[in-house]
Formats: structure tokens, sequence, C-alpha cells
């Protein structure tokens, strides 16, 4: 005998049907009643009569409000909130019977509260737009993804058409991911990596930088400018003598890369890594202002350097300052002269590149090292 189905939609499907237009239709500034959803037309069949909306809608918010054993949740976060809800479970609440006697709650002020702000998606599609390891094509459904799961019709959207340049990428995603992957799992159990370092050749085609591979101690993956670098350590010997200084790798000119000494049969993870206090130059602690004094990732120690600000038509500019060193340099008097933490080989380079703009007043060997560079510039550029 054929089973026979009913045209009334299940308490499963009315549910579903009911949040899926909360969702999108309702925000903490854009609350419902009953009698709205009961004016869609295609959610009528799913409202039922009042006992009915009124108990789908007390079993989601107990269910989609509670823990895994049935414990209210902090009010942030709540999914599904309605006025009486909020009063007998809130903060400032009481749990009062109803006029009844009964514990129904009247369902008025009802919307969906969302996981993320409209202020988070603006920075998680801000950061979308920015990305320099994504395609135009990919960004963009990304983000109509984000708007059509993430938000209501009331979401004010922003501008999309942002015109991005090419960025070479050095690597194929997939090795890239791989990298990461291997680089943070050798990170969480503190043991070394290694892999074959790479660069360019004159045919447009990556080759190794030499024969044999680098061991280093993994400590901090750092996303900067596009791409992802490795903060570790390469212990070495100089003259009989052991040296471990920080230095930076690029992710993306990696390849071949493995944790050497892992046998997972025997439950070894590998080689131990260096302890962070025994690398010269390493922080021990990771702070976000790492590239404001280790411009383009630099890794030599940074150093007390004081510059004196080129004025132009009696009036100093200071925003490519804030470009690179953020509110980080300090004023030495009421003067144009500034002071900032800054790598010396990078200061070197930047001192150049904004020659018509600033001075290196000290320290003497990175004026020393400016003026080298400037000289055999002047040998190069200069009249025969």
């Amino acid at each position: 005998m054929a089973e026979r189905y009913s045209n009334k939609p299940s308490k499963y499907e009315r549910s579903y049907r009911i949040l899926e237009y909360l969702k999108k239709n309702t925000d903490q500034e854009h609350k419902v009643k009953q009698s709205d959803l009961r004016k869609i037309e295609y959610l009528k069949q799913y409202i039922g009569n009042k006992e009915t909306f009124n108990d789908t809608i007390v079993n989601m918010a107990n269910a989609m409000n509670s823990d895994s054993n049935e414990r209210i949740n902090p009010e942030e976060e709540w999914r599904i909130v309605f006025d009486a809800f909020a009063k007998r479970y809130g903060s400032e609440g009481t749990e009062e019977e109803d006029e009844e006697g009964t514990q129904r709650m009247p369902i008025r002020g009802l919307y969906y509260h969302h996981i993320f702000s409209y202020d988070e998606i603006n920075s998680l599609i801000e950061g979308i737009l920015f990305s320099k390891t994504m395609t135009p094509e990919d960004g963009e459904k990304l983000i109509e993804k984000i708007e059509s799961h993430l938000t209501t019709k009331f979401y004010p959207k922003g501008a999309k058409q942002i015109c991005r340049v090419n960025e070479p990428q050095l690597t194929e995603k997939g090795r890239m991911r791989e990298n990461l992957k291997l680089i943070q799992q050798a990170i969480e159990e503190r043991v070394q990596i290694r892999f074959r370092f790479y660069g360019y050749n004159r045919r447009k085609e990556l080759e190794p930088v030499r024969k044999e591979k680098d061991t280093v101690s993994p400590y901090y993956l750092v996303a900067n400018g596009g791409k992802y670098y490795l903060l570790a350590c390469k212990e070495v010997t100089i003259n009989g003598e052991i040296v471990r200084n920080m230095s930076i790798w690029r992710v993306d000119l990696m390849g071949e890369m493995e944790i050497p000494g892992r046998d997972e049969k025997l439950g070894i993870p590998g080689i131990p890594a260096l302890k962070k206090e025994s690398v010269e130059n390493l922080p021990k602690q990771w702070s976000e202002d790492f590239h404001l004094s280790h411009l383009n990732m630099a890794f030599d120690e940074p150093v007390k350097i004081r510059l004196k600000i080129t004025r132009v038509r009696e009036k100093a500019d200071y925003t490519f300052l804030h470009d690179w060193f953020g509110d980080t340099f300090r004023f030495v008097g009421k003067s144009d002269i500034v002071e900032v933490m800054c790598s010396p080989f990078a200061m070197v380079n930047w001192a150049l590149q904004y020659s018509d703009r600033v001075e290196v007043l000290e320290p003497e060997s990175i004026r020393r090292q400016v003026a080298e560079k400037a000289r055999r510039l002047y040998e190069k550029y200069g009249e025969n």
C-alpha cells in the first residue's frame, strides 16, 4: 500500500521556512509581529493558528538560544529573540507566568540576531577587496555569498567595483596551502622544518638558490603586503662559533618541505626547535607593529634612528612617514626632527627612496651607508 503524505507542512519545514524569512528580513532594528508575517503570502501556510505559531517560535528560541544541556546561553549568543523571551531569560528579566497561569509567551518584537554585525561584514568584504592572493572573480563570488547568507535586505551594500592590479603569484595555491599547513603544524609542535629555497632565473623560472636544503626552527607566520613570511632561525657556524639569528623567509619561495626526524609510528614529532630565548633579534611575543620597524620585512635588529624631514615651501609633509611608521615615530623638540626604530638595512634603502624628503642624522654608521650608496649611484648615473 502506497504511503500517503499530507499537504500540511511538517513542524520541521514550518520552522525552517520561518527561520529562513527571519534571517533575511529582520535584525535588531527591524522587528516583526505575528500579524506582519501573516501578510506575507507564501508564509501563510507555515504560520498556522496562533497557538501553533507561538509554539514554533518558542521551540525555535529554546533550541537556538541554549547549549547542549538545555541551559540558556548569554544574551549575546541568542539567535531568535522576542520581547517575552528577553523579559523571561534576559539579564533584567523575571520568569513570570502570563495571565492564564501558563508559560506561553506572546510573540512581539521578533527578530533574528545575526552572528556578524554589519561592521564586521564590511570588514570581511574590505579584506576580500584588498586581498592580493585572490582573483577579482573569486573575490566577487565570495562577496556575493557573504551578502546572500550573512546579511539582511537592510544591509547597506558598499562599493565593490574596485580596480585591482595584477599580483604575480610565484607558486600555485595548492602548494602554498600545503606549505602553510606544514609550517603551522611545526610551530604548534615546536619542531624544525626543512625545505628547498627558490629564486627566479632569467628564463622566468623558479630554480633552487643553493644545492642543499635549509633547516630552520619556525616561530611566526606573517601576512604582509600580499605575501606570507616565516620568522625562523637557521643555526649556522661562523669561525667555529654557533650563531643563532632571526631570519625571514618568503613562504611562496619554499618547496619540497618536510619535518625532519618525524616518525608517526614511534610518536616522534620531529627535531625540537630552538627556544625563542636563544635566538637573537627574534620577538619573544608577537607584536602587530613588527613591520613598522622591519620595513619590507628586513630581518636585522632595529635601532633608534634620528631623521630630519625636509621642508617644501615652508611646510614639512609627514604623510609618507605615517604611511611607513604609523604613529610610532616621535618628534625631537619643536623642530622637524623625528626618531624612529627601524632596521638599519631597511633604513638605508628607504632613505634613498625618499632622499628628497628626509635626511638621516644619526647614527653615523647608517648615514655613512646612505652616503656610500649615493656615491655608487652617482658613479653609475653621473656625467661621464
